[in-house]
This record gives structure tokens, sequence and C-alpha cells, in this order.
């Protein structure tokens, strides 16, 4: 799976998309968002999620040299799921942002003790730095989950996925539905010959 900078669009060719481009990239993400209780949000991202949050942020950043798009390109791949493997951002959200310090305390170290539930065997996540922010609330992580090949097939074929978070502080979970597993099992699946993955 790659993010090629020319597949981005910038300048004019993406301000006369962007109202398609960002109705398309909110549907998306919806289907691919789990809420963990009040407090934490995850997104499962794609290539699909990652291009269009490039777009935004060289669209707010009013970038189109070339060059500094490859390198925002390059910003945004490292966030790519790894082959066979999921890859998503974890928000904290509160409400009164003047508790956002207080509220990120009290959860320090919630990122690594997100996991996956996958027909009851347990997918640990790796948490790895947050990556670049197009707009709104940036990620207070970037999650990776490593499949294993039993784990990928029983997801593909609809078993029951949990989301679990086991931090002493907060502790809930949340059956992924089908139509978000769905959306989520495209990225397990092995890529055809031409398609970029």
């Amino acid at each position: 799976m790659s993010l090629d900078p020319e597949d981005l669009r910038v300048g004019a060719s993406y301000e006369a998309a962007r109202g398609d481009a960002r109705a398309a990239a909110i549907e998306l993400r919806r289907r691919r968002r789990i809420d963990l209780g009040d407090l934490i949000s995850v997104v499962f991202e794609s290539r699909e999620t990652l291009a269009a949050a490039a777009e935004e942020a060289l669209r707010a950043e009013r970038i189109e040299d070339r060059e500094w798009v490859r390198g925002e390109a390059g910003k945004f791949a490292l966030l790519l799921p790894p082959p066979g493997g999921l890859a998503a951002s974890l928000f904290v959200e509160v409400a009164d942002a003047a508790e956002m310090a207080s509220v990120l305390s009290e959860l320090d170290g919630i990122a690594g003790s997100i996991h996956l539930e996958i027909d009851g065997s347990p997918c640990p996540a790796a948490a790895v730095a947050p990556g670049p922010v197009a707009e709104g609330a940036a990620p207070v992580a970037c999650l990776r989950f490593e499949l294993t090949p039993s784990q990928r097939e029983a997801w593909t074929e609809g078993a029951r996925v949990l989301l679990r978070a086991a931090h002493p502080r907060y502790s809930v979970s949340t059956e992924l539905s089908d139509e978000q597993r769905a959306a989520i099992a495209a990225d397990l699946m092995p890529s055809s010959p031409g398609q970029r993955r």
C-alpha cells in the first residue's frame, strides 16, 4: 500500500473537487470510526482516509510545490496500515478544551491499553507517535495492529470483533457493527495486481 504524491490533488484541482471529496471522506471515516465510551474514538485509517487528510492539510497550508507535496505524502504514508494489519488514530474527545490537559494526564498510557478481540482472540495495539494533522482534533496516538493469519481470516469471514480499552482509569469495550467490520475488512484483503495498497 502506498500514498503517492502524484495521486494527491492540490490547488485549483483540489478546490474543484473538494465538496464531493470531503463528503466522501466524511462518510468513509464515519464507517471506520469506533467510539470507545464517552471520551475516546478510534478511526481505522486506509489509503483513502489518509489521502483525504493529506489533501486537506496541503490545502490548509497552501502547498502546491511538488517537492513539498512529496514531503507531506511521506509523512501521511507513515500512518498506512502494515501489510495484513491495521492502523488507527486514537482521539480523546473532551467538550471543554480547558479540561483536556487533566483528562490526558488521567488517561496517560491509554494507547498501550487498546486492543482488538477477534472471535475471542486478542490483538494488542502498538502505539506509535501521532501523525500529521489536517484539521480538527489531533490524534493522541497512532495505533498499529498486527493480525495473525487466523485473525484476518476470522475478521473477513464475519467474526465478532470488539475494540477494548483496558486502562486502570478507563475500561470499556465496543462491538463493531457489521458496517464497521466490513469497511475495515477491506484493508485485510490481499491487493490484486496493479491495485495500489
